[in-house]
């Protein structure tokens, strides 16, 4: 027997299990995690995860603090969208460096080597899709072995970014 629940067709328990929500709405100031992740000291919340998409996207929102961003890496398997909400970031895109202001996006195809940096002394807002969306579960292992205002060790680092199909290339060749 179906019953249509908020959004999402009741089934038997065995196709419960392998079918999603048809649709999914998350909050403003919230995620599809417990808490809001750690990521190289930027708060980010998963907005839609491998799990609400069937693997076909992840979407975050992140807050880049002064000086904050990834160290250079790339990527494998997933292409990234990035859509500045506020402030200014840096993105170095195969050794180019661009300025990037709010309003702006970056698409970025798997294969590129990548970075960016918040030089200003206000916070950044940014939106990052990835597509496929395993890469949220990348997010979730890194914040796990995170400590609070500390970067994650660089073994543990380098065992979840090969695990999930990315080269990390060290940090940002700014000057």
């Amino acid at each position: 027997m179906n019953t249509e629940i908020a959004g999402t067709t009741e089934l038997t328990e065995s196709s419960r299990r392998s079918r999603p929500k048809a649709f999914t709405v998350v909050a403003a100031r919230d995620g599809r995690t417990a808490a809001p992740l750690n990521i190289v000291g930027e708060e980010t919340l998963v907005k839609v995860s491998a799990e609400d998409s069937e693997e076909t996207l992840a979407f975050f929102h992140l807050v880049a603090p002064p000086m904050s961003g990834p160290p250079r890496h790339v990527h494998t398997r997933e292409d990234e969208l990035f859509y500045v909400l506020e402030g200014e970031l840096v993105f170095e895109l195969d050794g180019e460096r661009h300025t990037v202001r709010a309003g702006d996006t970056v698409y970025l195809r798997r294969g590129v080597v990548h970075a960016y940096q918040n030089f200003t002394t206000s916070d950044a807002r940014l939106l990052i899709a990835t597509v496929p969306g395993m890469f949220s579960g990348f997010f979730v292992e890194l914040s796990a072995v995170t400590p609070l205002g500390g970067l994650p060790p660089l073994d543990k680092l380098d065992a979840i970014s090969t695990k999930y199909g990315m080269t990390m290339l060290g940090p940002p060749m700014f000057e």
